[in-house]
């Protein structure tokens, strides 16, 4: 019926609709006691994925050769394919759009799998330093495919799991749900009404999961149902 904020202002609404991961929903924005059957079920099928240490560069364009793809994926060794920082993935949007970035320049945005409990219980300045350490590592991992890659950096921002909850809400910085066994394909994900009448759900917790384009279709889903329930 309603919904308090931080600050505590509260709104009221015949339909609220949270787009928070279904832990957050489910363990924190409603009584975690009363958290209802089919929330629990849910729980004991899905456990939330690794976060991301992310590294933002802006680089020199005389770094990147002419010839250099949009999309890379770096991995060294298949062995150590999902542990954390195991592989590496690369996305270089200046090379579609060069306006996104000061001319003469590109954007490099590299990206690893990274848990939460890495980065836990570290003083202000050990966490600085940790990040600095994990960032350097992955530009030197990077010069195999980006030669001079570290001597042509102007900019750097490094996010961390800490990052990623801190400013997008997200339990233990978590990318989303994954399953904890093989699953029937995307049907195990529920939809957006929950057990708890008036409440809906969007975002990669529901159908169809993770990504761009899933999350989308399920605010665009979420909305549709909310007009057939309201009668619209």
């Amino acid at each position: 019926m309603g919904v308090q904020l931080a600050n505590g202002q509260t709104y009221y609404a015949k339909r609220i609709v949270s787009n928070a991961t279904r832990w957050d929903t489910f363990e924190n924005l409603l009584p975690a006691e009363q958290m209802p059957a089919r929330e629990k079920k849910w729980q004991k099928r899905y456990q939330k994925s690794p976060s991301f240490l992310s590294l933002h560069l802006g680089v020199r364009s005389e770094v990147l050769s002419p010839k250099t793809e949009c999309h890379h994926i770096l991995l060294e060794d298949w062995a150590k394919m999902e542990e954390p920082y195991g592989t590496i993935f690369v996305s270089i949007p200046t090379w579609l759009d060069p306006s996104l970035a000061p001319e003469g320049h590109h954007i490099v945005h590299a990206f690893t799998p990274s848990w939460m409990e890495d980065w836990q219980n570290l003083s202000p300045t050990a966490y600085e330093q940790q990040k600095e350490a994990k960032a350097s590592e992955i530009i030197r991992r990077l010069e195999k495919i980006f030669p001079g890659l570290e001597a042509g950096l102007d900019y750097q921002e490094i996010g961390t799991p800490r990052t990623h909850r801190r400013f997008l809400g997200r339990k233990d910085g978590t990318y989303g749900p994954i399953p904890q066994r093989k699953l029937l394909g995307l049907l195990g994900m529920p939809f957006n009404r929950t057990a708890i009448s008036g409440l809906y759900c969007v975002g990669d917790s529901t159908f169809p999961g993770q990504g761009l384009n899933a999350v989308a279709f399920s605010g665009f889903a979420c909305s549709h149902r909310i007009a057939v329930d309201l009668g619209l």
